[in-house]
């Protein structure tokens, strides 16, 4: 999901076809309105996520439909830009501590929902 987001974040498309491959409602909607701010900004995003998810919950645990994942997603190399190329500020990214609800819906697997903490708390 996270590298679908960086590449979406590139143009600001909110309507970058690959988050619905990895996310869906409500978490799909909060990308999407994410994004679409950005670009009602004029702004973009490069850089890639460091991230290394792990399942910490499965349920029900014969036969999982739903799973809860912990990362430290480290947005350190993620920056705002202007659509000039300027950065848009000096602020440096970092890791932050996120979970994400993941479900098995019709056999493919997608992100429900997610938080992201703030910088510092991994």
């Amino acid at each position: 999901m996270w590298k679908a987001y960086a590449k979406a974040g590139l143009t600001a498309n909110p309507d970058e076809p690959d988050l619905a491959v990895y996310a869906t409602d409500p978490a799909l909607k909060l990308l999407r309105d994410g994004l679409a701010g950005y670009q009602a900004k004029g702004q973009v995003f490069k850089g890639e996520y460091g991230s290394t998810p792990s399942a910490v919950e499965a349920t029900p645990a014969a036969a999982p439909t739903t799973v809860i994942i912990a990362d430290c997603l480290d947005s350190t190399n993620f920056l705002v830009y202007k659509a000039s190329g300027e950065k848009a500020d000096d602020i440096p990214g970092g890791r932050r501590s996120t979970s994400a609800t993941v479900k098995s819906q019709g056999g493919v697997w997608r992100v429900t929902s997610f938080a992201v903490r703030e910088k510092g708390t991994c």
